[in-house]
């Protein structure tokens, strides 16, 4: 039986089962009345797509949809037929459609003994994912990675479409500063073009960070200045909204073997989080260290009193963000990475109206 699994986005991993039948066919779209397979996205119309069986083949058309139907990001114009293991998008999310196992070809196929080797342009936001007889020349893992890198692109265009028209608006502040010898209009200019530079060098960096594998290289850290180094960094922006930022550190934790360039984007981003969770003049973040002497584990403990979060479950996938197109979604997928491959873990408690409490160990033993 031919099915669609979802790749990308919170259904990620859901199957829906295509029952073959001549003359019917399946709606796929955002509305709840008359539509066979849902899909909660809010680029994907009502009613965005029709899935339909004939002459022993799948076939998608697009329903004059607002952001269109792709299929191995080909847009779908009028219909198109579904091979084994195309990739169609509906709106931003990414499905994987997989025919009958009895039925699996395609125009090129071979007869070969050999394995099957699938070529792929890593340039291309989609790519394919090895499964099951396919060999690819990278790992499935890593194939994981460049999709949801891939996804990153189309979920973050709203984002960095508005930074780079701060970047227009900065340069035409420039311009005109520099028709009237004006240097007083040019530093300002220079100030918009410089804080949309820096969020434009985040973006990119936190890609870089999420798609590469980064293995730690361990070396000692004295883990308490790293914390107040990360803490004088984001002093002034705790400053600047009235909000009180505590260290209670741990003096006995002395030398750790970590990675401190990582272990700082941890700190970095958790601490940052904290921030911009509570409220101007009445919040408060504590970030707090110790040793577990039972367990020889490093502990660190960010604690805020903001709002809180609705769905600690989601928290951690990449490309969540509740910073309304602010944030790149990678802070705490990263965050957790690092922790990971440092063969520690990461927790979070949390109460609505009362803020949260994010919780890293890692050993620090052999």
């Amino acid at each position: 039986m031919a099915k669609l699994t979802v790749l990308t986005g919170a259904m990620r991993e859901t199957t829906f089962e295509l029952t073959p039948a001549r003359g019917w066919a399946k709606i796929v779209g955002r509305g709840a009345e008359g539509v066979d397979i849902r899909i909660p996205d809010a680029v994907v119309s009502r009613r965005h797509a029709e899935l339909s069986f004939r002459d022993g083949q799948w076939m998608v058309r697009d329903l004059e949809s607002s952001n269109g139907t792709f299929v191995n990001e080909l847009r779908v114009q009028g219909g198109g037929l579904l091979r084994d293991n195309d990739q169609v998008r509906f709106g931003s999310t990414v499905l994987l459609f997989e025919g009958d196992s009895d039925k699996k070809t395609t125009d090129s196929q071979v007869v070969s003994e050999g394995p099957v080797e699938l070529e792929y342009d890593p340039g291309e936001t989609m790519i394919a994912v090895a499964f099951e007889s396919l060999h690819s020349k990278q790992t499935a893992r890593q194939r994981k990675r460049i999709l949801e890198a891939g996804q990153a692109a189309l979920n973050m265009s709203h984002g960095v479409k508005n930074i780079l028209q701060a970047l227009r608006s900065g340069q035409d502040v420039v311009d005109d500063a520099f028709g009237y010898n004006d240097i007083e209009q040019a530093k300002k200019g220079w100030a918009i073009l410089k804080r949309n530079l820096d969020k434009m060098q985040k973006v990119v960096l936190d890609m870089l960070k999420f798609s590469r594998e980064m293995p730690p290289k361990l070396q000692p850290c004295q883990f308490n200045r790293l914390v107040e180094s990360v803490a004088e960094i984001l002093r002034p922006q705790a400053d600047q909204r009235q909000i009180a930022l505590l260290l209670q550190l741990d003096e006995h934790i002395g030398q750790v073997r970590v990675d401190p360039d990582q272990m700082q984007d941890v700190v970095m981003n958790l601490m940052l989080n904290a921030i911009e969770a509570v409220a101007p003049q009445a919040g408060q973040v504590a970030v707090h260290t110790e040793r577990d002497k039972e367990t020889s584990e490093l502990i660190l403990r960010v604690t805020d009193n903001g709002r809180g979060i609705e769905d600690t479950g989601i928290i951690f996938e990449p490309f969540h963000t509740d910073k309304q197109g602010q944030g790149t979604g990678l802070g705490l997928a990263i965050t957790r990475k690092i922790v990971h491959n440092h063969r520690g873990r990461i927790d979070v408690k949390t109460l609505l109206g009362e803020g949260a409490i994010f919780t890293v160990r890692i050993p620090t033993a052999g």
